[in-house]
């Protein structure tokens, strides 16, 4: 990613795994402003299926700086669907279900 050096992509991908959490938590933060209270097990699920996508985005990425980007687009389409259709349902599970009562 960074040809010639040593540190920047240890810095990067230390930078992209704390925006990730960073993300997480600002979800967890929001759901509790909007008076929701999400489940440990909940924030795992979408904590993986965000990570999901970032793996996916990463690796398709990664193979079109290989030069191989039909095959990128192939991998983020063919694995990106399913996890953005998986993401979306436990967003519409979780995220948007009404609160109960009680």
């Amino acid at each position: 990613m960074f040809p010639g050096t040593t540190m920047l992509n240890y810095i990067f991908w230390m930078v992209m795994g704390a925006l990730q959490v960073l993300i997480v938590m600002g979800l967890v933060e929001w759901l509790k402003s909007r008076g929701r209270k999400p489940v440990w097990w909940q924030v795992a699920l979408l904590y993986a299926g965000f990570a999901s996508l970032c793996a996916v985005v990463a690796g398709g990425t990664t193979l079109m700086g290989e030069f191989e980007s039909i095959a990128g687009w192939y991998f983020i389409g063919v694995l990106g669907l399913p996890v953005v259709i998986c993401l979306a349902i436990a967003v519409r599970l979780f995220v948007m279900k009404k609160p109960t009562q009680g």
